[in-house]
C-alpha cells in the first residue's frame, strides 16, 4: 500500500539536490526598520529618564527628612530634660525662699 514507485524516488532525489544546492539568502535591515527601532529606543529613554530622576529626588529628600526627624526627636528629648531641670531649680528656689522668710 505504501509502496513507492521509481518516479517518487527521482522526485525525492531532485528535491534533496535542490535544497542542498540553494544557499540561504541574506536579508539586510531596511532603513525604515532601523529608524523605527531608534525612535522606539529614544521614546523609551525619554519616558524612563524623568521617572528615574524623580525617584532619585524622592530618595534624597526622604533621607533629608529622616535626618531632620531624628534631630527633631533628639531636640524634643533635650527640651523635656531641660524643662525638668528648670522645674527642679524653681522648686529649690521656692523652698529656699520659704526657709529664708521664716
Amino acid at each position: 500500500m505504501n509502496k513507492k514507485n521509481s518516479l517518487d524516488d527521482y522526485r525525492d532525489i531532485a528535491l534533496n539536490a535542490k535544497s542542498e544546492s540553494e544557499e540561504p539568502k541574506e536579508v539586510n535591515i531596511s532603513a525604515k526598520f532601523l529608524f523605527y527601532t531608534y525612535a522606539a529606543m529614544i521614546a523609551g529613554f525619554l519616558l524612563l529618564l524623568p521617572m528615574i530622576y524623580i525617584k532619585n529626588q524622592i530618595y534624597y529628600h526622604s533621607r533629608d527628612i529622616s535626618a531632620l526627624w531624628s534631630e527633631y526627636s533628639i531636640l524634643m528629648e533635650e527640651n523635656r530634660d531641660l524643662r525638668q531641670k528648670i522645674e527642679i531649680i524653681r522648686f529649690k528656689q521656692k523652698v529656699l525662699d520659704t526657709l529664708e522668710i521664716e
